[in-house]
């Protein structure tokens, strides 16, 4: 990849940060209010069960069917075939059968501790089931958008289905909380057609070469799958194969304690809701940028950056497609020479710097705020249900957590976008053995401090995958100031401290809770104003990529 199409890429990846970055908020805002709304209305254990072990089922079939052929989209110069892609793209189907037939049973019949004793248990479990297979109807759309790399595309229509399909949920839900479950499962399926129909639609209503542009195909007839020889492209298909089998074990890393709750009953169905609360409200805003900067991140190192193997400390490429091009297909442009090479690495390296102090400078701020405030926005958001009770502790303790979260997704990104193949099975290998001793000391921590046990041991997992990713990152850049993104002044460090000392301590001065949160943030967030040279790295970042899109658009 020459310097101009890398500007051309991240130009596209920024454009799709932020464009994803105001979508996701809007949405994720409606989904918090509307929360609030049923929160009031409906028996907590309901919410355990629906929130938890019936999302676990959907989310499940999703990750495990699709995920690895999200991380192994093919840069579009270096696709030899689209109907090998094609071949390959729809086995995400019998892949989503598969999870079904194992999960579904689970769900409905394993450890239930008496969920089926609440009303449409079984039919929710069904719909959940059903919706995450209708929704995988529409991937092979979603795959080749990603690989023109029109990510428009993909948010729009995520963000109208999400904004209907969970509005309309919620209402049902609502008006009818004697069957919630009902109405739950009810809700995902219209997402489910929402989504997969609008797909669809928008492919039809395109012209031919609007159709070849976006999609790389002119027709539906085109998206069928045909006899070839060889059926699929063995190179993506290994690459695919070896995210599947590591996303077994990142599933189980990443949402473990929900597995281990939902299938053995660590705690009851009200404290699972409890904490599923206490998951979404810490992860509204933080987590919201920080998954939206991953995916953008993944995208840009994935598209930049060739995978790499070394042999005798040289870097060479290891994922060249092994299928020969037809006359009427495109070939792979002409490989970057040595300097621009060099230029390419050091711009991805400058990148992912100012990526990862950026969001470590917002996990600062989520810490410094968000543990002082942690019972008036419990309080404000669901009143004494959630205040009374482990909620308070349990929503500091997950301030913290973001930002072993924030630290991992970066690393971790750069890590899948950039290892081998082989260094992908060694790294799946580290994984399945994190995987086991996380569940190992999860159990151990819930039985010694309840529910709190849980981040505890989530912040562990994340320490344990920061390293691993870290020690690749320093190899990759030979140990090329990889550590610079976690060097804060003591100034600022003071800073921090000395802002959050007056936002605790401001609860103690006013009686009235909305008073202590108003003089706390006002004050904090001016003293944080005089640490401007560290938050500017943030400033620096979007400016770049505003800079990269005015070069692009004149360009064209």
């Amino acid at each position: 990849m020459s310097s101009s199409d890398e500007n051309t890429v991240l130009s596209a990846i920024g454009a799709r940060t932020i464009l994803n970055l105001i979508c996701k908020l809007f949405f994720r805002f409606l989904h918090f209010f509307l929360n609030a709304l049923i929160l009031r209305q409906i028996d907590g254990n309901i919410l355990g069960i629906a929130n938890v072990r019936l999302q676990l089922l959907y989310t499940t079939i999703l990750f495990l069917s699709r995920e690895a052929f999200r991380r192994t989209v093919p840069k579009l110069n270096s696709i030899r075939s689209i109907q090998h892609y094609i071949n390959l793209i729809w086995a995400v189907l019998p892949a989503g059968l598969l999870m079904t037939f194992i999960w579904l049973p689970i769900t409905l019949y394993y450890k239930t501790d008496s969920a089926e004793k609440y009303p449409f248990y079984h039919q929710a479990c069904v719909y959940y089931a059903l919706a995450a297979f209708i929704e995988l109807l529409s991937e092979p759309l979603y795959l080749l958008a990603t690989v023109t790399l029109n990510y428009q595309i993909n948010i729009y229509i995520e963000m109208f289905a999400s904004t209907l399909g969970f509005t309309i949920q919620a209402f049902l839900v609502y008006r009818h909380s004697e069957s919630a479950l009902y109405y739950y499962g009810l809700g995902y399926i219209v997402y489910a057609l929402l989504i997969t129909s609008t797909y669809y639609l928008y492919f039809l209503t395109r012209t031919k070469q609007n159709r070849q542009r976006l999609f790389l195909i002119t027709s539906l007839q085109d998206l069928m799958i045909k006899p070839t020889s060889p059926f699929v492209d063995s190179s993506v298909w290994n690459e695919t194969t070896t995210f599947f089998k590591q996303g077994v074990w990142m599933k189980i890393l990443t949402e473990g304690e929900r597995y281990v709750m939902s299938l053995f009953n660590l705690i009851s169905y009200k404290d699972q809701g409890v904490f599923d609360i206490i998951n979404n409200l810490g992860s509204l805003l933080p987590r919201l940028i920080f998954s939206t900067l991953e995916e953008s991140a993944y995208a840009y190192f994935r598209q930049t950056l060739s995978r790499t193997k070394t042999v005798n400390d040289q870097h060479v490429r290891d994922d060249e497609m092994l299928v020969h091009p037809r006359k009427d297909e495109p070939t792979i442009a002409s490989s970057p020479t040595s300097t621009e090479q060099q230029t390419i690495k050091q711009n991805a390296f400058t990148f992912y710097n100012y990526l990862l102090r950026c969001v470590i400078i917002i996990s600062f701020i989520v810490i410094i705020f968000g543990m002082p405030y942690s019972r008036f926005l419990l309080n404000l958001y669901g009143g004494t249900a959630l205040t009374e009770g482990p909620g308070p502790l349990l929503l500091r303790l997950y301030c913290i957590y973001i930002l072993f979260l924030a630290v991992n997704g970066i690393t971790e990104a750069f890590s899948q976008a950039t290892m081998s193949i082989e260094e992908l099975e060694t790294y799946k290998n580290r994984i399945a053995m994190f995987a086991i001793v996380y569940l190992g000391v999860f159990y151990i921590l819930i039985q010694l401090l309840g529910v709190h046990g849980i981040i505890i041991a989530n912040c562990l997992n994340m320490s344990a995958r920061i390293i691993t990713n870290s020690f690749h990152i320093y190899r990759y850049f030979r140990g090329n100031q990889w550590s610079e993104p976690f060097q804060f002044s003591l100034h600022y460090l003071f800073i921090l401290c000395f802002t959050s000392f007056i936002c605790f301590y401001s609860e103690r001065w006013f009686s009235n809770s909305l008073l202590h949160f108003g003089f706390g943030s006002v004050l904090g967030l001016g003293i944080l104003f005089l640490t401007w040279r560290e938050e500017r790295e943030m400033i620096h970042y979007i400016n770049c990529i505003r800079r990269l899109n005015r070069e692009q658009k004149k360009a064209e």
